[in-house]
């Protein structure tokens, strides 16, 4: 009797870009090109649970949060370790986005799946993308100094499935979100096949 087996690799890769407008992208900032890590533990349940067709087998929303760097006392940027065992969560989640579109997601955002014929990975890419006014309670200008303890100045974020499980944790320099720029998540998972 053989038993076939393969390996299954997810990697992630988020670009978080701003604009002033989206129709007039020419002012457009890049704050973060980034890997991130996948929690194993999580990400198998929900592959298993997709294959079985369950609701909670899929992504649901995009978490921000505000835990994810700390300056010491050397003025060195020092990032948190990302959570990717147990009962994980981010740091200090501050905010988040629903990215199903067949469950209540805001104009802009959505998972959606690219193959290409023939090879042995395909990307799934979530896009999200927080309008002037979201979140609610935002600094008006991004030209105002700001202290980064505020609470829409973002260091960590994290793919969820509808009942909480955090599937992917990365953390990265401070994101400033203000009300005079839209900010355009996209959230690349490779999923590989050996």
């Amino acid at each position: 009797m053989s038993i076939d087996g393969f390996a299954l690799r997810i990697e992630g890769h988020i670009l978080i870009r701003s604009y002033t407008d989206l129709d007039a992208r020419a002012d457009e900032v890049v704050h973060l090109r980034k890997r991130n890590a996948v929690h194993p533990e999580n990400m198998s349940i929900a592959v298993a649970r997709a294959l079985a067709g369950l609701q909670t087998g899929h992504l649901y929303s995009l978490h921000f949060g505000t835990g994810g760097a700390t300056v010491d006392a050397l003025q060195a940027v020092v990032y948190a370790d990302p959570n990717t065992t147990g009962s994980a969560d981010l740091n200090n989640p501050v905010y988040s986005e629903v990215i199903d579109t067949s469950r209540g997601a805001p104009t802009g955002n959505s998972a959606s799946v690219r193959h290409i014929s023939g090879s042995a990975y395909s990307d799934v890419e979530v896009r999200c993308v927080l309008d002037k006014t979201e979140p609610a309670g935002q600094a008006s200008f991004d030209n105002v100094t700001t202290t980064l303890a505020g609470g829409f100045v973002f260091d960590e974020m994290g793919l969820k499935t509808d009942d909480g499980l955090l599937l992917t944790h990365a953390t990265f320099n401070p994101v400033e979100k203000t009300s005079n720029r839209i900010m355009e998540v996209i959230y690349t998972l490779r999923c590989t096949v050996s």
